[in-house]
């Protein structure tokens, strides 16, 4: 394949979001990725689109497995941090299945359904 996303390519895009992802998890979405090189060769997109391609696919896998991402964080000693549970993923997935028409990336472990549901803490005697 022309075009190969690294894992610092990936590193910055997830670090933009907002998301610390562990190197070796970095590593094996990139290793799924690898299984459907020859697909998104095949299908005959531009340099453009695999980069596209390969780029979403990649932090889509990562970003809907951890549900979580640091939303602020403080500290000299007032330590806080806030995590955000939600984050709009369903535009980038749409933009993704637009890129993917030979449907190359169906098989990736990328789930955009799921939810987190409602928390909250009452006090009380």
């Amino acid at each position: 394949m022309a075009v190969q996303i690294t894992a610092a390519q990936v590193k910055q895009q997830l670090s933009a979001l907002g998301y610390s992802v562990p190197d070796f998890m970095i590593d094996a979405y990139l290793c799924k990725l690898a299984s459907i090189s020859m697909c998104l060769e095949a299908a005959g997109y531009d340099e453009c689109d695999l980069m596209l391609i390969q780029v979403y696919a990649v932090t889509l896998m990562a970003i809907t497995a951890y549900s979580q991402r640091i939303k602020s964080q403080s500290a000299p000693s007032g330590a806080s941090r806030s995590f955000d549970y939600s984050g709009d993923v369903k535009t980038m997935r749409n933009t993704f299945d637009a890129l993917d028409t030979s449907g190359c990336t169906a098989g990736l472990p990328i789930d955009v359904g799921s939810s987190v549901g409602f928390f909250d803490v009452v006090g009380g005697c």
